[in-house]
């Protein structure tokens, strides 16, 4: 049965683009009543194409405010009440807010410090309809997107791709992260923003809400920023309660003692424990006699500081700085 009556009204206020009908074509007559909500536009589809738009107002539609459409089917030589068949797409042309963007899976973030770092991220973004003419013919044209739901997305997958790629641009470590958080913001609403001006849309406004690490970097993170804090004997402390707090997490572990260290101790603090191996170390058995280590000693030694290398906590000239000075204290 032919529509008599054409309009979209949306009480929830979401839906950015509405078919009518969702699939196919319906059946239109001339002197049919079109209704245009205050904020929308709709544009009459013919074989895949765009043929007239109506903006907001009540129309009866005939051959005049159809041109296009009469034109390709030869409206006028049939008669006001001969059927034909189209579809309709609504447009809302208000601003969309607080709309959520993720990361679905994290973002391998190759790290100065930490090598490679897993980071999530999540926030709110706000956009509208500026173009509608750009938008039909590459969103719905090009790209096939006929609904809010799969736009939506599709403005998601842009963001969490623009955050990939403005990420590194900026940031070398994630314990510099908390200094260039509005950063990140400011020049990914900016990448975001030419992205989608190519579409007929416009990004209002993007927020960045967090940037997550794993529970292990987070920590570091935070006792990278306390130690910046302290000064010079405040670090001395922590260095040695770090160690402290290492040295009995291995003595806990079964197995060799410098892996329990490196667990304990993190990135970074290797060279630290390299140096109280050597000179902090209580002598023992022959060695109390003498005041010089046993062979013993200094072999079990020098595999600790060779496991550390090894974990790439220390360097090879860090490694052969400690090896050389065990050697002369035979």
């Amino acid at each position: 049965m032919p529509m008599s009556v054409i309009q979209f009204q949306d009480p929830t206020g979401e839906v950015m683009v509405a078919r009518m009908p969702w699939e196919g074509t319906a059946e239109f007559v001339l002197g049919s009543q079109l209704i245009v909500q205050d904020g929308q536009i709709a544009v009459f589809y013919r074989d895949g194409r765009p043929t007239d738009a109506f903006k907001p107002g009540r129309y009866s539609l005939d051959t005049q405010n159809l041109p296009v459409l009469s034109k390709i089917l030869k409206l006028a030589t049939f008669g006001l009440k001969s059927p034909f068949r189209a579809y309709v797409y609504f447009i809302q042309l208000k601003t969309f807010i607080n709309l959520g963007w993720g990361t679905p899976t994290p973002i391998l973030f190759r790290d100065t410090e930490f090598k490679a770092v897993h980071i999530r991220a999540h926030g709110t973004f706000s956009l509208r309809v500026t173009n509608p003419s750009v938008f039909l013919k590459t969103i719905i044209g090009s790209q096939g997107l006929g609904n809010t739901h799969a736009i939506e997305e599709y403005v998601r997958r842009i963001i969490i791709s623009r955050f990939a790629d403005t990420l590194p641009k900026i940031l070398e470590t994630v314990l510099d992260l908390p200094a260039h958080y509005r950063e990140i913001e400011v020049d990914l609403k900016k990448a975001v923003f030419d992205d989608l001006e190519q579409y007929g849309m416009k990004l209002v406004d993007l927020l960045v809400e967090a940037i997550t690490v794993p529970p292990e970097v987070s920590q570091m993170i935070d006792r990278a920023a306390g130690t910046r804090a302290l000064d010079e004997s405040e670090l001395k402390r922590y260095r040695e309660a770090a160690m402290s707090d290492a040295l009995r997490d291995a003595a806990k572990q079964p197995g060799d003692a410098s892996s329990g260290i490196t667990a304990g101790l993190g990135l970074g603090a290797g060279l630290e424990i390299a140096r109280d191996m050597v000179s902090k170390s209580a002598p023992s058995g022959e060695s109390q006699k003498t005041g010089k280590p046993t062979i013993n000693q200094v072999r079990a030694k020098l595999k600790e500081l060779k496991s550390l290398l090894d974990e790439e906590l220390i360097t090879q000239e860090d490694f052969e700085q400690q090896k050389k000075r065990l050697l002369e204290q035979m």
